[in-house]
């Protein structure tokens, strides 16, 4: 699939003032209500979250944007990385809405975005209206273990290319590249194609942002990392909005982990897309576009 599909239906899109930068952002649809997009990474454009525009309407605005330092926002003087928190990225949360005054507000986060989304809703939890937590995480330890073991159960051979790559540093080898390359097929997006937003969006990451809090990709957790060690889980029964978690059966973060956040949260609800791995919106559009929009329409 192409922007075009996304792209043809009306849209705006321009820039968020926020202190004192510019946030990038599209909103497709007029309404009083926003659903606010929070991209994965951290780092990633949202491009990839095109297929949420088709929830915009005229009762409700789709606002997808690219966080500090990511795609076409601004970003830091060169060696400034003091806003490359968790802190700095769930306040950047609670300007946008500020700034787009809405009636009611929903957060949908994927997969880092999930993370952000719960730090907003565990800090700003009398602002939003309900949360879906898509492919996402409560702590950094256990995801990163289920994303490793995909690692580990490699062929010999593959697991030699990549213990001998890792070992030195060079995370750019176009051998080890490609092993990860299979790695993505199988447990992030299982699609035989990319469709062209994934593809850009994966072209385009902020590798300063994504070494800065996590490592060289999502196999390699950095012990200097600024999310090693984050983890929310005994505080997840504070949120009290009506919450939509989502997982794929092959995700790179395994569906307990999914599962185990829709327990904690009281007023959740678990929804496994058995077709998919890290992105239900592509591999399975249709039913993720009518789940998602059955949750917003109830006022859930």
């Amino acid at each position: 699939m192409t922007d075009e599909d996304y792209l043809e239906t009306a849209h705006a899109e321009g820039y968020l003032p926020i202190d004192e930068y510019e946030l990038y952002y599209r909103r497709f649809g007029t309404g009083d209500d926003v659903v606010l997009g929070l991209h994965g990474g951290p780092g990633m454009p949202h491009d990839y979250l095109l297929p949420l525009s088709r929830h915009g309407g005229s009762e409700r605005r789709v606002v997808l944007y690219d966080q500090f330092g990511v795609g076409r926002s601004d970003g830091p003087v060169p060696g400034d990385f003091d806003r490359y928190t968790v802190e700095h990225y769930r306040d950047e949360v609670e300007a946008i809405r500020r700034e787009l005054e809405p009636e009611n507000f929903h957060v949908y986060g994927q997969s880092w975005g999930g993370m952000l989304a719960l730090e907003y809703a565990l800090e700003y939890g009398d602002r939003l209206s309900s949360l879906v937590l898509a492919n996402t995480l409560a702590d950094t330890a256990s995801a990163y273990e289920s994303m490793r073991s995909h690692v580990e159960a490699l062929a010999d051979d593959d697991l030699e290319i990549v213990e001998r790559c890792e070992g030195r540093r060079a995370y750019d080898d176009p051998a080890y590249l490609d092993v990860l390359d299979d790695v993505y097929r199988s447990h992030v997006c299982r699609l035989e194609e990319y469709p062209d937003p994934v593809r850009r969006t994966l072209s385009n990451v902020n590798e300063d942002v994504y070494g800065l809090m996590w490592g060289p990709n999502e196999y390699v957790l950095l012990e200097t990392a600024r999310l090693r060690g984050w983890d929310v889980r005994d505080r997840l029964g504070e949120i009290d909005v009506p919450t939509l978690v989502l997982t794929g059966a092959h995700d790179e973060i395994d569906p307990s982990i999914g599962a185990d956040i829709a327990d904690r949260i009281p007023d959740a609800t678990l929804v496994e897309f058995e077709e998919s791995s890290h992105m239900p919106l592509w591999e399975e559009p249709e039913a993720h576009t009518e789940r998602v929009e059955r949750f917003l329409a109830e006022g859930r």
